[in-house]
């Protein structure tokens, strides 16, 4: 998930060439929400491991199907941006952009040793992989949707990589109830949040991301999800493990190296 538009600037400007492995072929289409969208068999089946988290955080299925259908809708309403997007890609990774958030207990795509995306992106290039059609996709396509899920969070790198990572990102921005985007006509927002409804979008977010802070802390740390464990976690303590922290025993460790070496601040910043 991602916390700010800011990036969605850009989204009219392809900054960089399609794949090379996208399709000549037409590729099939269907709607959902009155949204066209690619239909093919790897795409229909993503769809379908998202829908095993309807029991347990439907609102995180949701939350995958409108990252799809808005992106998709943006994408419609601009011809010329649509054709240079890889759209199996765009549909695969934003469909499987949050696999690191289930919170099943036997959950296979979360390892706990990593950041929710960094999860997310790698169980997708699995999940792709083990797939009949993945062999359809070469290591760029894999590596455009994985920074596509990697990055969601990170804010401003996506704008200088490729398109298709672009539009991952782009269609998670999009995913916010308010503002709502020019580059999608008001009918789409309407249909896709009325058929998947986002009322318990931002609750089921912050919980979580606080489970996130409660099970598997060291993955938190220098995160923007620090914060949900110093707010909501008894206990919860990143000190030592902060890049602050480092820096801060590398000065004592330079000065008692060093201690003849001197260093002169530059003049303070004005504000």
């Amino acid at each position: 998930m991602k916390f700010s538009a800011g990036v969605l600037a850009l989204a009219g400007a392809a900054i960089a060439a399609p794949s090379q492995e996208k399709c000549a072929r037409d590729l099939p289409t269907t709607k959902i929400a009155g949204v066209e969208v690619v239909n093919t068999k790897i795409v229909q089946d993503a769809h379908e491991l998202v829908k095993a988290f309807i029991p347990l955080q439907p609102y995180l299925y949701n939350h995958v199907v409108r990252t799809w259908l808005l992106g998709a809708a943006a994408l419609n309403n601009n011809a010329t941006l649509k054709a240079e997007v890889d759209l199996e890609v765009h549909a695969v990774g934003s469909l499987l952009h949050d696999l690191g958030w289930d919170q099943r207990d036997n959950t296979p795509y979360n390892t706990h040793a990593y950041r929710f995306e960094v999860e997310s992106g790698a169980a997708a290039i699995n999940w792709v992989k083990a797939h009949p059609d993945g062999k359809h996709w070469d290591a760029q396509r894999l590596e455009r949707m994985y920074d596509g899920i990697s990055l969601q969070t990170i804010i401003g790198v996506s704008d200088f990589k490729n398109i298709d990572t672009q539009w991952i990102v782009k269609s998670i921005g999009f995913e916010f109830p308010q503002p709502r985007s020019p580059l999608i006509p008001t009918k789409y927002y309407d249909s896709v949040q009325g058929n998947f409804t986002n009322s318990t979008l931002f609750r089921g977010t912050n919980d979580t991301f606080t489970r996130f802070a409660v099970k598997d802390p060291a993955t938190t740390y220098n995160t923007f999800l620090d914060v949900f464990g110093q707010e909501y976690v008894p206990g919860y303590n990143e000190v030592g493990a902060r890049l602050f922290d480092l820096i801060q025993g590398g000065i004592q460790l330079e000065l008692s190296q060093y201690p003849n070496v001197p260093f002169t601040p530059l003049p303070p910043v004005k504000q």
